[in-house]
């Protein structure tokens, strides 16, 4: 049920070949054929499609821009009861969003300056939201989170680590198609570097 005419079409060359390969086919009819015939290599396919690679804190100096850049603008904007609002676009698996509302506790403690916040977060997948909403992460984000953000904002839970009930009551995950779905209205910030860089000129 989802239109990707307009995705860059190497991006989506690439995905198809992939799945060409693991399925072992090697036209792109028989391919097709398979396709009509197995649902759940549609569900595959479309995951794949959605190339949910995403991290904590990525690019760290983008969110130290945001602490020393736009934070201070956006709350000197806003009044003491005016929610800042953001919207993650192509939230996958929800690190982006969770990471934003960190950067803010950490901004709004360090400032004394506090204000309320609603960040909305959506992608395309079901999956990846239902994920994000859990907030339950593998052990190797120590590579990317460091050991105080770990000990701040996270539980251990089964080896895996859990975003800490405080900060995933910041987020409002849902699903939505971002060509198709209207858009978050009264916004103050908008995030859309996960999605941005897979679609083609037109969108």
């Amino acid at each position: 049920g989802v239109d990707f005419s307009f995705y860059k079409h190497s991006t989506l060359q690439r995905r198809i070949i992939r799945q060409m390969v693991l399925s072992k086919h090697n036209r792109l009819s028989a391919y097709l054929e398979f396709l009509g015939k197995t649902p759940e290599e549609v569900e595959k396919l479309f995951n794949d499609l959605l190339i949910n690679v995403t991290s904590f804190f990525r690019d760290p100096r983008a969110f130290q821009a945001l602490k020393t850049k736009v934070f201070p603008r956006l709350v000197k904007a806003h009044s003491d009861d005016s929610p800042i609002r953001f919207w993650v676009c192509g939230c996958s698996t929800g690190e982006e969003a969770y990471s934003l509302a960190m950067s803010l506790v950490e901004f709004f403690d360090q400032t004394r300056n506090h204000r309320p916040v609603q960040i909305f977060a959506s992608d395309i997948s079901e999956k990846g939201v239902t994920r994000a909403r859990v907030g339950i992460y593998p052990e190797n984000i120590v590579q990317d989170v460091s050991p105080e953000r770990l000990r701040r904002f996270f539980t251990k839970v089964d080896g895996q680590y859990q975003v800490a009930k405080s900060i995933r009551d910041m987020v409002i995950f849902a699903r939505q198609n971002l060509i198709t779905d209207p858009p978050f209205s009264n916004l103050d910030m908008i995030t859309c570097r996960n999605v941005l860089i897979y679609l083609g000129a037109i969108l």
